[in-house]
């Protein structure tokens, strides 16, 4: 396969980031009732239209976020609590993700960010991992700062126009989003970062 100056974007959790959903809601347990979590945080159930969904859209900013969830908890609980069960979903990223992207940047591709996420998570990210942030990214496109979320059409296609011409490959662990990739803007999609094993060492090869 030949590959002519390459772009590849990345989703962020699932694909670096691992999840730990169990421990986020093990600690948000502690905080609110089960129908509270589900009904307006999304998680166990569709997110569209709760306020996990509008705050990863921008709808809502971190200070609206917390006051609202804060009138859902437990008497007593602090805004700082409710930031630590939110991030506990974070469950790190490998060394060896960061090194597979270095090697593919010192091999000639261009390495993109590409997520549905929200400020706090965002800014838990960069206070563990701004310098690779930083480092080993072209550009990072962010939900919850431009108002558009995957899979929409209105996002692929922004992020098209903005890393412009070259073949795209996009890494993203959720069906429909490889989907929307493929039919929206013809990037050829992976489900996994070891997938990219099967790519050519640089772009020309």
């Amino acid at each position: 396969m030949k590959i002519d100056t390459a772009n590849i974007v990345f989703d962020f959790g699932g694909v670096l980031m691992r999840h730990d959903r169990e421990s986020c809601l093990n600690d948000l347990r502690q905080l609110m009732s089960d129908e509270d979590r589900t009904n307006i945080l999304g998680f166990g159930n569709d997110k569209d239209g709760t306020l996990r969904a509008r705050f990863e859209t921008g709808a809502c900013d971190t200070r609206y976020f917390l006051e609202h969830v804060l009138t859902l908890c437990k008497p007593g609980t602090t805004k700082q609590q409710i930031i630590d069960a939110w991030n506990k979903i974070h469950a790190g990223i490998p060394d060896e993700a960061w090194e597979t992207i270095r090697q593919l940047r010192a091999n000639g591709y261009r390495t993109y960010l590409m997520s549905n996420t929200d400020a706090i998570h965002w800014q838990h990210t960069l206070l563990l991992y701004r310098q690779q942030v930083e480092n080993l990214f072209d550009d990072v496109f962010l939900s919850f700062e431009l108002g558009l979320t995957k899979p929409a059409e209105a996002f692929f296609r922004h992020v098209a126009d903005a890393i412009g011409e070259g073949a795209t490959l996009f890494v993203d662990d959720m069906e429909a989003n490889r989907l929307a990739a493929q039919q929206f803007v013809g990037w050829q999609t992976y489900a996994s970062i070891a997938e990219l094993r099967l790519i050519p060492h640089s772009p020309i090869d």
